[in-house]
């Protein structure tokens, strides 16, 4: 029965979506090319490896300079003796403005020289072709051992249940420009080797040190979305301790609530930063995902002028309250539901299959880009696993343009298209997009 879903799950997918972005979110690889028409014939007809390739580019020397102090040949080589690899190589010109110098290049140890050659560089022969206009994620061959994800590839020892974090990219063309994690680098300009290719870039990548949660706190114009749901947590185990409290006797710390009641409550952090805990230590650590973050000024439109408007607002419309004849917690704040929408794409509402609850998580990570009513209006947010086909959760928000203007809002809901102002901004686990109104569901009120 459950193989039996899982095809019938598939069959959807590739009715229901742009066929390429669901074999390229929902497969194992995630690593397939957009198929628009006929499949265009490729015949490869390079003449020179990489290394050559990047020694003929007088506009590529300080590229070439950090290629040949590390040891990224003979990495590729110890990955397979016919493995390809293609490379993502940022002119001198881009690394100046970045503060990179050949100065900078010879200043830098053997292993520092390898993983900003591996940052630029992945595995696999990608020639541009295979290119369109959504994101195609790559994997850099620069690991980060701090971070753990759902596993892909399944290469590890039997048992294992993720991989080690690499650095991503997700690549599209536009307008003839090469996309990279949303944002232009140059004009697309590709050339083939015999062991792969190399895409020449007039802008850096960045590589993300922050996640989510870091970058929120960081940027500064998200104190009300970030405090709001902190202090929001503080509350919830105040008002649990408080209502325990002549039930039991005493006044239990958090810290013994939580042995009775470890899920009473999501951490805010969950999802935003790194799970950590004996419960993680052998599972993923960091989700992927895309934000859809309001800012200070966003609340203050909805008529929240401070953080404290925002609590006083989940302690008069929240239920949360601990049950006397059950035994356990229970309730909500509103703001769950609201924040649902901005940073989990809504999943408090997602269905639920009675016998294996809510499906698999699909991809969600979404550049600029993809922010696309085609792609996206009609995408499966949760799908698969061992739920049954009806139990698929469909992306409950609507996506849309105004002129060059990218909008957005939950379906059915009464609420007019909100405003993406800033998007792109890029962190260890996906990309933050800012929002200048609050998501309102169908039916919702604030006052």
């Amino acid at each position: 029965m459950k193989n039996k879903s899982i095809n019938a799950v598939w069959h959807i997918l590739l009715l229901c979506t742009t066929a390429v972005f669901v074999l390229l979110s929902c497969q194992k690889t995630e690593f397939m090319p957009e198929l628009v028409g006929e499949e265009v014939p490729y015949k490869n007809e390079a003449s020179q490896d990489v290394t050559q390739l990047l020694t003929k580019h007088n506009e590529a020397k300080v590229f070439l300079a950090a290629w040949q102090k590390s040891n990224i040949v003979a990495l590729i080589k110890a990955a397979g003796v016919n493995t390809k690899v293609t490379v993502l190589v940022p002119t001198d010109n881009a690394l100046k403005q970045a503060g990179i110098t050949l100065e900078t290049i010879q200043k830098m140890t053997t292993e520092e020289a390898a993983d900003f050659i591996q940052f630029y560089s992945f595995l696999g022969d990608l020639n541009q072709i295979k290119l369109g206009k959504y994101s195609l994620m790559v994997r850099s061959m620069l690991k980060n051992q701090n971070y753990r994800v759902p596993f892909y590839d399944n290469t590890e020892p039997v048992g294992r249940r993720y991989d080690i974090y690499a650095y991503r990219h997700y690549l599209a063309v536009k307008d003839g420009d090469l996309l990279v994690n949303g944002k232009s680098k140059g004009k697309l300009a590709y050339e083939p080797a015999t062991n792969g290719g190399v895409y020449m870039l007039e802008k850096v990548i960045e590589k993300p040190t922050m996640t989510i949660l870091e970058a929120l706190i960081a940027d500064g114009r998200f104190t009300f979305f970030v405090e709001s749901q902190r202090l929001s947590e503080e509350m919830f185990y105040e008002k649990m301790l408080d209502d325990i409290e002549p039930l039991w006797g005493y006044r239990m710390s958090k810290e013994e609530f939580l042995s009775y009641y470890p899920e009473a409550r999501a951490p805010y952090q969950r999802g935003w930063d790194v799970d950590s805990g004996p419960s993680y230590n052998e599972s993923p650590n960091l989700t992927l995902t895309a934000t859809f973050a309001p800012t200070d000024d966003a609340f203050r439109k909805a008529g929240f002028n401070s953080v404290a408007d925002i609590l006083a607002f989940n302690a008069k419309r929240g239920d949360v309250r601990y049950d006397d004849i059950y035994f356990e917690p229970r309730g909500a704040y509103p703001t769950d539901t609201l924040f649902s929408f901005h940073r989990n794409w809504g999943r408090v509402f997602a269905t639920k299959d009675p016998a294996y609850g809510i499906a698999l998580s699909n991809n969600t990570v979404f550049y600029s880009n993809d922010l696309d009513p085609v792609l996206l209006n009609d995408y499966y947010v949760n799908v698969g696993g061992s739920g049954q086909v009806q139990y698929a959760y469909k992306m409950p928000l609507s996506f849309s343009k105004n002129a060059n203007q990218i909008q957005m809002k939950v379906k059915e809901a009464e609420q007019a298209p909100i405003n993406i102002i800033d998007t792109d901004i890029n962190t260890v686990n996906g990309p933050i997009h800012v929002v200048d109104n609050l998501l309102l569901p169908k039916g919702f009120k604030l006052k």
